[in-house]
């Protein structure tokens, strides 16, 4: 009788509920319809798989296992070393495998969250950020820059307007020039919980500022508020933030005015 793991038996008990055919949930699975029949009847009485309560041969040397995974740091596991010490500085008798399987239960992986990458279409979308840039020289002095990076989500075309400050003004005077240089106003606009766009709370429930809100109204576009520590919500242009860092930062040489740095 081969083990079913546990997604396969709620999955047998999901397809059942909802009136297959024994024949039919053995061939979704790729199992025997004797396998099926004998986890139905299992589930109906409410029994488990009593293989799922032995004991781990290793569970004996729990402690010195544990002391030799303490050992060993973040480095990687190996587990014939494992085996092999413990067979040979504590007697151990037991195979390789057991050892493996009373590490697989008693150190599981963690688990795997699952990600979904989003696209939007065409002109639905551009998300913003701010990027900070202090020390910046600029007519022979150290200056404190700001970066407003705009970015299209479907086609990835960024702008990138620079500011001394990031007041009401700059928030409105670079989202302007951004639209300028991408060619047009896409429909949403995501965005940060800046306090120039989100006066009070964040994301779906903050309270847009009225300054912004009017003029999102005049731009005809509509306010996406990220919500609040979720920054891969707005991952494309976080990306373009970095990238900007790595590659394209200002620091490479001196800029006699902000006019020759936007250039």
């Amino acid at each position: 009788m081969s083990r079913l793991d546990q997604e396969a038996r709620m999955a047998i008990k999901a397809l059942v509920s909802r009136g297959a055919t024994n024949s039919e949930i053995a061939r979704l699975l790729g199992v025997t319809e004797g396998a099926v029949r004998y986890h139905v009847k299992r589930l109906d009485s409410g029994q488990t798989d009593g293989r799922a309560r032995q004991n781990f041969k290793a569970e004996a040397v729990s402690a010195v296992i544990d002391q030799w995974r303490v050992s060993q740091g973040d480095g990687p596991i190996n587990l014939a070393a494992l085996h092999a010490w413990l067979r040979g500085e504590h007697g151990y008798t037991g195979s390789l495998r057991s050892v493996q399987r009373f590490w697989h239960h008693a150190y599981p992986a963690p688990a795997i969250r699952a990600r979904r990458r989003v696209e939007t279409p065409s002109g639905a979308q551009a998300q913003v950020d701010w990027a900070h840039f202090p020390g910046v020289i600029l007519a022979g002095v150290p200056t404190d820059l700001l970066a407003l990076h705009m970015v299209l989500s479907f086609s990835r075309k960024q702008a990138i307007v620079w500011s001394p400050t990031k007041d009401m003004l700059a928030w409105l005077g670079c989202h302007s020039a951004c639209f300028t240089r991408l060619g047009g106003v896409p429909a949403t606009v995501r965005i940060d919980n800046e306090k120039t766009a989100i006066s009070r709370g964040a994301g779906a429930w903050g309270v847009i500022n009225p300054t912004y809100r009017r003029y999102a109204a005049t731009m005809k576009f509509h306010i996406d508020a990220c919500p609040p520590r979720q920054p891969q919500c707005k991952g494309k242009v976080e990306r373009r933030v970095r990238d900007q860092r790595l590659a394209i930062n200002p620091y490479g040489r001196p800029f006699v005015s902000l006019a020759e740095l936007q250039q």
